[in-house]
């Protein structure tokens, strides 16, 4: 590796088996190889060159690189200053583990000119740097991704009334518990893929933003009550109190303090 480079590599819990890289390159150069897993990468900065199958191609910001398992392809600077890449990489079993319906699929393209999926891979690759990160959301995005991704088919179904009303009272009940997607799909009898794809469908939001808001809107009537901040905080399920500060005021405009004195008169 050149002494210009900066490379990291690590794993995470919130994706068992999925390997991730952030690489920043000056005058390193990858040469021909393959790999056993499926690579999905972005660059953030500057460009790389590669080429995939006998054709060269261009890797730069808003475009995804997408390279299955055992396709040579190599990887060089596009430019003089260099290129900064962030890649995940997913073994096939992983991948089946996440979403049985994209098991055995292939990427049609080494490139991809996706901004959107490119600006959702880059958040979520920069979220599993977190140390304090909630795992729900973790899952929930890197099945909408690569759902996405894999042009995997949507469900004919949403949930019924009775099914939300039920998963409102399951999440009521227990606001300060981490929750998984899985968790919530068993709560109603569906596989992780199925549920995420009903559930935006019935709502319009996501198991999470709606797990979120559920949080805020019970953090206010603790705070109404006269309860601490950094007690309601807790009680609802954040991280901290800082988590908390941020998102309540991104969603009523002040901050729960603000909010906490307005309603003690």
């Amino acid at each position: 590796m050149s002494a210009a480079s900066t490379i990291r590599y690590w794993q995470t819990p919130l994706l068992p088996g999925v390997e991730l890289c952030r690489a920043r390159h000056l005058d390193f150069s990858y040469g021909r190889h393959v790999h056993l897993d499926y690579h999905i990468g972005l660059v953030q900065y500057g460009g790389q060159r590669f080429i995939h199958k006998g054709s060269s191609h261009a890797l730069v910001a808003g475009t995804l690189s997408t390279v299955n398992p055992d396709e040579v392809h190599d990887g060089l600077s596009l430019l003089p200053e260099g290129y900064e890449v962030r890649v995940f990489s997913l073994p096939p079993a992983q991948l089946a583990a996440l979403l049985p319906q994209a098991d055995g699929r292939f990427f049609a393209t080494p490139l991809l000119a996706r901004p959107d999926l490119y600006a959702g891979f880059a958040r979520l690759h920069a979220w599993l740097e977190q140390p304090a990160i909630d795992p729900l959301l973790i899952e929930q995005e890197t099945l909408r991704l690569l759902a996405t991704l894999f042009s995997l088919p949507g469900q004919p179904h949403s949930l019924s009334a009775p099914q939300l009303q039920h998963l409102r009272d399951y999440l009521m009940a227990q606001l300060d518990a981490r929750h998984t997607l899985e968790d919530l799909a068993a709560q109603l009898g569906l596989g992780r893929f199925a549920f995420l794809r009903q559930f935006k469908q019935r709502t319009g939001i996501t198991p999470y933003a709606w797990l979120k808001r559920l949080r805020l809107e019970q953090g206010k009537k603790l705070l109404a009550s006269g309860l601490a901040v950094s007690e309601v905080a807790l009680a609802v399920g954040f991280f901290d109190q800082s988590h908390f500060h941020h998102g309540f005021r991104q969603a009523y405009g002040l901050t729960p303090a603000q909010f906490r004195q307005q309603m003690a008169g």
